[in-house]
């Protein structure tokens, strides 16, 4: 689907990347109407796309007064103008396809597009994999911890989100900055644009519903796949690859895996080692001794990573080297020192109960008092962190600790200071609170759900 001149369309959900895309679209179709489906925007907001000549509107319209209906893939298939669209054959495009198509009217000639999705272990990969590239190539990465020139080791924005429109936004900003690239790599939620190079799906462990319950996140991510364009690769978790199955012929399929699988193209053959076989390409690479991160927490990306960067033609010496050279991600099960303590900081946009769990057991490991920062910035961050699920780690694991820092108003009635456990607003007043609720050589455990 192409858009036309004499294109009418109406782009839904403004919260998400929608007005990006109607400002992006307003000067190619014919006319543009931006619907605030959560009705979050702002008069202001909706008066500067107005006065862009979009129409705007907080409620419903007929779908039938368009040619095509621009929708985010998360929205409720019965969102009226959804189900308007079914009734009288209206196209509905994704947010993500329609950034594919805004693409192609960027310069990135001779220039390498590396989209990663996935539940868990995308902002690491993409760390990792610029590391790897930065150390032969100008890598520009996109994640949730901002846009980063890797030439200079700086993030130069920060503030945009991971839905797809932000690419758009991100790539404006290496434009403004005057940043020469040769690889871009673009940390997307629920999918792929069709553009890439290389896709990428690091994992559907822990898959979970979407669009109010009426599809699943992974049926999402396989549009990573089914939409690569032909002749680009796809790096697949064997465990996606497994429930999707290689339904592509006229797209480079490599699979790898964390566990031993020499059915894979890469895989660990035991927990020091990655063995790779791609065509006539097979070797080994050794693993470092994990310095000031649990590496148990990157054994995703590790593998992930080394697949892209072996796609890419990256010798394994050259791969081999930068992990050795890695030191864990900000975030990402790192462990640093604060004021005299020890700080495991698993505080990220990914964070959820299971992973906080991780985070206690690396954390006992080292020894001595625990005193844990857990809950959420904003439940509006992938689905927020489950108070229910957050009682229920309070009932299992207590007792482990020497007191429990709950952060976000949602977590409030699980506050108990009789038992230790208090309330902080914020993930840096929770980490200040457990500053004076430790001594040094204590241990401070940060796993708050939050963009970082």
């Amino acid at each position: 689907m192409h858009f036309k001149s004499s294109s009418r369309i109406a782009v839904l959900d403004l919260t998400h990347g929608g007005a990006v895309l109607a400002w992006k679209l307003r000067n190619i179709v014919r006319e543009i109407a931006a619907i605030d489906v959560y009705k979050t925007l702002g008069a202001g907001e909706l008066d500067a796309l107005e006065n862009c000549g979009i129409r705007t509107s907080q409620e419903p319209l007929y779908a039938s007064d368009f040619d095509i209906i621009i929708a985010p893939v998360h929205l409720d298939t019965n969102y009226p103008m959804l189900k308007d669209a079914r009734t009288n054959n209206i196209p509905v495009l994704s947010h993500h396809a329609t950034v594919g198509q805004i693409l192609s009217g960027y310069d990135l000639k001779n220039k390498t597009l590396v989209e990663i999705t996935g539940t868990k272990a995308k902002t690491s990969t993409a760390v990792l994999l610029a590391g790897i590239l930065s150390r032969e190539k100008k890598v520009v990465s996109h994640t949730s911890r901002g846009t980063e020139d890797w030439s200079a080791r700086k993030i130069f924005k920060k503030g945009l989100s991971i839905t797809p429109a932000s690419v758009l936004l991100a790539l404006d900003a290496v434009k403004e900055a005057g940043i020469e690239f040769d690889v871009f790599i673009s940390e997307i939620s629920l999918g792929g644009t069709g553009f890439a190079d290389i896709g990428v799906i690091t994992t559907i462990a822990n898959d979970y519903k979407i669009a109010s319950g009426t599809r699943l996140a992974s049926d999402a991510k396989r549009q990573m796949i089914l939409n690569a364009k032909p002749k680009s690769s796809v790096v697949v978790n064997n465990d996606a690859l497994r429930f999707f199955g290689a339904c592509r012929r006229d797209v480079e399929i490599i699979s790898f895996t964390e566990s031993i699988d020499a059915s894979c193209n890469i895989y660990y053959e035991d927990e020091k080692t990655i063995a790779y076989y791609l065509d006539k390409k097979h070797g080994r690479i050794h693993l470092p001794d994990a310095q000031g991160y649990d590496i148990n927490a990157y054994k995703t990306a590790f593998a992930c990573a080394t697949a892209v960067a072996l796609t890419m033609n990256t010798s394994a010496d050259a791969i081999g080297h930068a992990l050795c050279d890695f030191g864990g991600a900000e975030g990402r099960m790192k462990k640093t020192s604060l004021a005299g303590r020890t700080l495991i900081d698993n505080s990220n946009s990914g964070m959820d109960i299971r992973v906080a769990e991780k985070a206690l057991d690396f954390s006992k490991a080292q020894g001595g008092r625990i005193v844990m920062v857990l809950g959420e910035e904003a439940k509006e961050v992938c689905e927020g962190l489950d108070p229910s699920g957050v009682e229920q780690f309070i009932r299992k694991h207590l007792d482990e600790l020497a007191a429990l820092v709950l952060v976000g108003e949602r977590m409030k009635p699980l506050v108990n200071t009789e038992n230790n456990i208090h309330y902080a607003g914020n993930l840096a007043d929770g980490i200040e609170l457990a500053k004076k609720l430790t001594n040094e050589k204590d241990i401070i455990l940060s796993c708050v759900k939050c963009f970082r």
